[in-house]
């Protein structure tokens, strides 16, 4: 089995492909890891050297020829496309028909949670290629994750004894371990049959920013303080409190449609499926903290 991995040096393909090594099933050539420049495949391979450099394919998603030689002789596709990108749905377009070409037999893509919502810029281009995959006539399946739990930077949160709240911090959101996401997408790529033509709502626990922030203050010991921002400040040029760089004037209104959204409404989802599919609970934020804050021998 050939298993293509699509922007490999993104975080969520990052964890994808490292969750699939960690399995007994899958060798390191069995992997065809897509990828943007030379950087990106240096990049991945300081991270997992076991992977050979011949695995990698350099390729743009909008350019047509550069695809086929990342689809030779592939069995299964994850697409993970870039965040906040003004032709996303023409990039998954283009996988999807490269995939179709080359005879691909399961796509799964990773897309978010309720697509529907076409207020937002990033959601309603998933909807789209989400549209496109399902007539498309390959098998497939449709991973729909909610807000990730790695969108916040723990270390800095636990130096600062700060959450920063781009949003309203009492409002319920859905949050999702990346891991968890990873151990889905492992699931389905490693036996796909029983996945065909699914689409899975993806939510590990509903919470506020003053939730995790009382979370966090547990975990360490020490008071942490919940601080709003502005959503101005988050989206001026180069701001650290971006957790994706905003590349267009596209990027910038999604993310602030997007955080707008967040601050009145929220996000929240059901359990049930991701609880199914794992054959286990959720991770928590409870259970993330334990697992990912590294406390020195004083708490801090």
């Amino acid at each position: 089995m050939t298993i293509l991995i699509t922007g490999a040096a993104g975080r969520t393909s990052t964890f994808v492909v490292r969750e699939l090594l960690q399995s007994s099933s899958v060798a390191p050539q069995n992997l065809r890891l897509l990828v943007h420049s030379s950087n990106a495949v240096e990049k991945v391979r300081a991270q997992y050297p076991q992977i050979p450099e011949s695995s990698f394919v350099v390729g743009d998603y909008l350019e047509a020829n550069t695809l086929p030689p990342a689809f030779e002789g592939v069995d299964i596709v994850f697409h993970n496309a870039p965040t906040f990108h003004p032709l996303e749905t023409a990039m998954g377009i283009a996988v999807i028909n490269a995939a179709k070409t080359a005879g691909v037999q399961h796509f799964v893509y990773c897309s978010v949670l309720f697509p529907i919502l076409t207020k937002l810029l990033n959601h309603k281009v998933k909807r789209d290629v989400e549209e496109y995959l399902i007539e498309s006539g390959l098998n497939y399946t449709i991973l729909e994750p909610t807000s990730l739990m790695q969108n916040f930077n723990l270390n800095q949160v636990r130096e600062s004894s700060t959450v920063i709240a781009m949003y309203s911090p009492k409002v319920l959101q859905g949050f999702l371990d990346l891991q968890d996401l990873a151990e889905v997408a492992r699931l389905v790529i490693l036996d796909p049959v029983p996945h065909n033509r699914a689409r899975y709502e993806l939510t590990g626990q509903n919470c506020t920013l003053e939730d995790i922030t009382k979370e966090i203050s547990t975990r360490l010991g020490r008071q942490v303080v919940c601080k709003p921002v502005s959503r101005e400040e988050v989206l001026l040029p180069k701001s650290t409190l971006q957790h994706a760089e905003l590349l267009s004037d596209l990027a910038v209104e999604g993310m602030d449609r997007m955080l707008y959204y967040y601050d009145k409404r929220g996000i929240p989802g059901n359990y049930n499926v991701l609880r199914w599919l794992l054959g286990r609970e959720p991770t928590t934020w409870a259970d993330l903290l334990r697992r990912d804050i590294q406390c020195n021998e004083n708490g801090i």
